[in-house]
């Protein structure tokens, strides 16, 4: 319910470390999606307590650069799997970890296949073969989004995949990084170009 060990003040936001279903465990999710939601679960807690459940976040980040947009969900730990059009179309990476998709990553995709990936990343598909995954890549995602939530059993790949490496948590915060100091760079310069015009 977002509430602190006094009962009466709520713990939201980048700040706060609370607990994540997907993960089992406490984390900080510093992201503004993460801020957005847990303030409306805590508001929704504190004004009808009787009504709502403990939240349910699944880890989401994103970023939108000009026309360039990703989105990642979940949680990147484990083995990596690749896939897609490496030079400028659509590519992304799932996150395996003990055997169960954990993680995925999706740039320059659609409304659709953004919702795919969230929902298999919710999920939580049982993965035996990683080179399969690489070979389906997305429509893995698509494909298993599509069947009855209820009533599917655990999709499951097998074998192993040569295309498996590990990735720290860190290496997401400094692409990151990269990228909003690149994109702040490409603004400064070409406004500045713009305004020596004038």
């Amino acid at each position: 319910m977002l509430q602190s060990s006094n009962s009466s003040v709520y713990a939201i936001g980048d700040v706060a470390a609370l607990p994540v279903k997907a993960f089992g465990e406490t984390r900080r999710l510093e992201h503004v999606d993460s801020a957005r939601k847990s303030a409306r679960h805590a508001v929704s807690a504190i004004m009808e307590p009787e009504k709502t459940g403990d939240f349910d976040y699944l880890p989401f980040f994103y970023s939108r650069v000009f026309t360039l947009s990703w989105q990642f969900f979940g949680d990147n730990v484990g083995e990596v799997v690749y896939y897609g059009d490496f030079s400028g179309g659509t590519f992304g990476a799932y996150w395996i970890s003990k055997g169960h998709l954990v993680g995925a990553f999706l740039e320059g995709g659609t409304k659709e296949e953004y919702e795919a990936v969230a929902k298999t990343t919710r999920l939580r598909p049982a993965i035996e073969d990683l080179a399969e995954l690489e070979r389906q890549g997305l429509g893995f995602a698509v494909t298993v989004s599509q069947k009855p939530m209820a009533s599917s059993p655990p999709v499951e790949i097998s074998s192993t995949s040569s295309l498996v490496l590990e990735s720290p948590l860190h290496a997401w915060h400094a692409t990151a990084g990269v990228i909003l100091a690149a994109s702040i760079a490409a603004f400064a310069y070409f406004y500045g170009k713009k305004r020596r015009r004038w």
